[in-house]
């Protein structure tokens, strides 16, 4: 039990820096190479779709990479912090696990519609509903369904005390955010910071933390 509990914060770790360059890409990849007007208007962005459709393809991409390393993070979590928090670890990975449910369908739908943008005999318009009507409402999806996540990951961090204070409240902070759609990017600017805090703090306590007491400790056993 020691040692798996030690490998998942040293994974979970590595998969946090991971997730703070994943972030990093998706806002060069959202503002270097989408653009903010082709973001907010469906008639730029299904030119982008037909003529140059590669930043959407890499946008897609990089979802199915974030949803991987976002399973590992949910894993680790709930294994450093279930121990004085067991039910609300329990409904935290299950939000967690939804969220990435809604991402992966988010970048299926969104890769499906992409694909077929070049060969529509139909009207911009529909395109531009396609893009962004059922790609968009998931994604909404997965901002406030991890939202949810940070919220109760950071209140169990709070009460259990294994995650560093600052850290838990600037999670309080962004699932307060992702809670309202619209300020979704700036909660991609602060997962920069939250990701590399966590994977810095993982990274530590695996080489010197000590495994926490767990109440009816039977997961990974």
């Amino acid at each position: 039990m020691q040692t798996y509990w030690l490998n998942t914060q040293r994974v979970g770790g590595l998969a946090a820096y991971v997730n703070a360059l994943l972030a990093i890409a998706a806002l060069v990849v959202l503002f270097g190479l989408i653009g903010p007007a082709a973001l907010t208007d469906n008639t730029q962005l299904v030119e982008l779709a037909i003529n140059n459709p590669a930043p959407l393809v890499i946008q897609d991409l990089l979802k199915f990479t974030s949803a991987a390393v976002a399973s590992v993070l949910v894993v680790a979590l709930f294994n450093r912090l279930r121990g004085e928090a067991p039910a609300v670890m329990g409904w935290a990975t299950l939000f967690g696990f939804l969220s990435i449910l809604c991402l992966l369908a988010n970048a299926s739908l969104s890769l499906y519609a992409v694909s077929q943008a070049a060969n529509s005999a139909q009207g911009q318009a529909e395109l531009g509903k396609q893009l962004n009507g059922l790609a968009g409402l998931v994604g909404l999806a997965v901002i406030a369904v991890n939202g949810l996540w940070y919220l109760l990951v950071s209140w169990s961090a709070l009460k259990t005390n294994q995650l560093p204070r600052p850290l838990s409240y600037l999670g309080l902070v962004m699932g307060g955010l992702s809670l309202l759609p619209a300020l979704g990017i700036i909660v991609l600017l602060l997962s920069v910071v939250w990701s590399a805090w966590l994977g810095q703090t993982l990274l530590r306590s695996h080489q010197s933390t000590p495994v926490p007491a767990t109440k009816n400790a039977t997961y990974g056993d």
